[in-house]
This record gives C-alpha cells, sequence and structure tokens, in this order.
C-alpha cells in the first residue's frame, strides 16, 4: 500500500503504515541494490512483526524513487525448513554477510512463563529477492534452542555480568517457577530457580559476527539498560543442541536511572559506532507481572543513544551519547539509509509508523 509522508511537530516525518497486524519489531536496512532496483526503492528496510509465526511475520518498507516519499509494503513469502507455525514473538532483525536474521524474544507472556516458542534464531538470504519480493519464495533456515540461550546468559550473568536490579519474588514465581513447572524435564533443567527471565528486543552484528544482544530485561543496579556479546552463533544454526558462548556484557551509562530504569528497544551497528533505541522495562499493561511488582518499570519514554564499543573493549561501563529523545514509549527500531539518516518505526494506537527527519 503507498502512503504519502506528514511532517509531526517533533519535526520528524511520519509514514501511517497499513501493516498488519500492527505490532512491528526492528528495523533492518536491505543491503543488496537489486532488491531496490527491482521494485524502484531508493531506500527499503527489514521489519518483523511480532505476532505470529516467524515465516509469516517479516514484511518489507520501501519507498519510491522521487520527491513525492512515497511508500510501499510488501510482504514476502518464506518457507521455514522447520517448526512451521511454532514460533512467535520475532523481536530482531539483524543484517549480517548477505544474510537476515531474526531472533526471538526468548520472553514469556505478560503474566508469564517463558515459553519455548520464542527461543529462536532463524535466517534467509538476501540474495534471494534480487528479483522483487512478491514472487521469491526462499527457505526460511529455523532453529528453537530450547531455553540453551536462557541457560548461557543466565550462567554468564552470575558469573561475570553487573549487578542487576533485583527481581521482584512476583517476576520470579510467573516467569522461573512457573516454568519450571510446566516444561519438560529437560527444559526444565535449563532453568535454575535463582535465574532472572531474559527479554531480548535488540540484535546487531559485528564485523567479525559476534552477536550482540540488546536485553529489555534485566537492567542494571542503576536502571541502565545491558548488552551481551555472544560468539557461536553459527554453531546454534547447524545444531539445535549447540548453545553459544557469553563473552562479555556492557551497561549503557547515563541511559537510565534507578526511578526510570530503561531497557534495550533496538540495536545497530552503524560504521564504528552502535545505535541504541532505549525505553521502559515492560509495557503499560495490566496483565504485566513485571510492571504491577515494579511501577518504575513502566515509566520511561523512549530515547536513541551511540556509543563505542571501543571505549570498554573488555565490557564493563560505556559512555553513551544522547542522539534523540522520543514523546512516545514504543519506539520498536531503527536503521540508518546510506546517507547516515536514521528512519525509526514505532507501533502506537494500533498503527505502524516510520519516522525519520526530512532534512
Amino acid at each position: 500500500m503507498a502512503t504519502t509522508a506528514r511532517k509531526g511537530s517533533d519535526r520528524l516525518r511520519t509514514v501511517d503504515l497499513d501493516l498488519h497486524p500492527n505490532e512491528a519489531s526492528d528495523l533492518a536496512r536491505i543491503e543488496d541494490p537489486r532488491v531496490l532496483r527491482a521494485h524502484g526503492w531508493d531506500a527499503a528496510f527489514w521489519t518483523a512483526l511480532d505476532e505470529g509465526a516467524v515465516e509469516d511475520s517479516v514484511a518489507v518498507i520501501g519507498r519510491r524513487r522521487g520527491g513525492d516519499h512515497k511508500w510501499e509494503v510488501a510482504r514476502p513469502r518464506l518457507r521455514a525448513d522447520r517448526h512451521a507455525a511454532k514460533t512467535e514473538d520475532a523481536e530482531v532483525c539483524a543484517h549480517h554477510d548477505g544474510w537476515v536474521y531474526l531472533i526471538g524474544s526468548h520472553y514469556g507472556s505478560k503474566a508469564g512463563p517463558l515459553d519455548s516458542s520464542r527461543a529462536w534464531i532463524a535466517r534467509f538470504r538476501e540474495a534471494e529477492f534480487a528479483d522483487g519480493v512478491s514472487g521469491a519464495t526462499p527457505e526460511l533456515h529455523v532453529v528453537k534452542n530450547k531455553f540453551r540461550l536462557h541457560r548461557a546468559l543466565n550462567d554468564a550473568l552470575r558469573a561475570f555480568g553487573p549487578q542487576l536490579r533485583p527481581v521482584e519474588d512476583v517476576v520470579r514465581e510467573r516467569f522461573i517457577d512457573l516454568t519450571r513447572k510446566k516444561a519438560g524435564r529437560r527444559r526444565a533443567g535449563r532453568i535454575n530457580p535463582t535465574d532472572v527471565p531474559i527479554n531480548i528486543e535488540g540484535g546487531a552484528f559485528l564485523a567479525d559476527g559476534s552477536l550482540l544482544l540488546g536485553l529489555r530485561y534485566p537492567g542494571s543496579a542503576g536502571g541502565e539498560p545491558i548488552v551481551a556479546e555472544l560468539s557461536g552463533i553459527e554453531a546454534m544454526l547447524e545444531d539445535e543442541r549447540a548453545a553459544p558462548v557469553v563473552r562479555r556484557f556492557w551497561v549503557l551509562q547515563g541511559a537510565g536511572s534507578r526511578g526510570q530504569p530503561t531497557g534495550i528497544r533496538a540495536l545497530i551497528r552503524a560504521g564504528r559506532e552502535m545505535h541504541a533505541i532505549v525505553g521502559s522495562l515492560d509495557s503499560e499493561d495490566s496483565k504485566s507481572a513485571l510492571t504491577a511488582a515494579d511501577e518504575q518499570a513502566k515509566a520511561a519514554r523512549c530515547s536513541h543513544y551511540r556509543f563505542r564499543l571501543g571505549s570498554a573493549k573488555n565490557g564493563g561501563a560505556i559512555e553513551t551519547a544522547l542522539v534523540r529523545r522520543f514523546p512516545f514509549k514504543n519506539v520498536e527500531g531503527l536503521a540508518p539509509d546510506r546517507d547516515g539518516r536514521f528512519f525509526y518505526v514505532t507501533d502506537e494506537d494500533d498503527r505502524v509508523n516510520v519516522r525519520y527527519m526530512h532534512d
């Protein structure tokens, strides 16, 4: 559907998209110029929709060449090689080495428990769409990890991670204790009573293939967001029994506080810099066990920060610089175009919008 951009009071142009089910998560720029040429676009982005199975949850947002700022939405048809209709809650869309990666939240519903259908990684080749999005039916490789990533992150947080914001008893009961009761023996063995629930909403690859994961939850004791670096992603895609190796954690200094804690909503690498959207630890939802137990967890609005990992190569606290504050809470993704201008995807009031600076 073609749409026309309109100017917003926050100086960001806003594009209202008809993108059912109107629940967008993350953005990743299309890198292959053949895909752009096939549709007559000058800029386009992959996005993930966090409702439904991953093979049905990918969309493309493209802007037609010319000065009229017309935008279109295309929905690719992906064929899951396994676990068809058995995944949900796509939260990360990241580009690396010609692949588009999608990652589930590894979390659960607002009231818990953790859900193994959200614990997965998938990828497809962008080159498969060189002749256009509509006619292609590429294979989507899907791997469910059965809480192995949850286990790896919790073990690393306990061994060398930052001090965490306290986990309320009701949160641990709903997300950890209940999961242990409902999971099978093997899966329950990967969840310890002292674990914290993990909610992944950001992801980006470094040049060497290491994967950075931005955690919406948990956050640091100071209310600041946490980023984890992982290796072994290729091994996980080749063998569902493989677990990643967590190398280090960073805490985004100044991007949150004890009184207004934040987590990562989106993460991307742009050259030598990292960019993150940070926001509340969970949404204002009456079903949320997290915000019912911790009122401050829903307070923060979203902001865009940039930082460089080189300032803390071995992990720890890392300096950040504020790029933009937003007047709303649901900024779900960000990505730069080839000129370095940032685009944001939001879902507010059951609508999906792309927002960007016109000048």
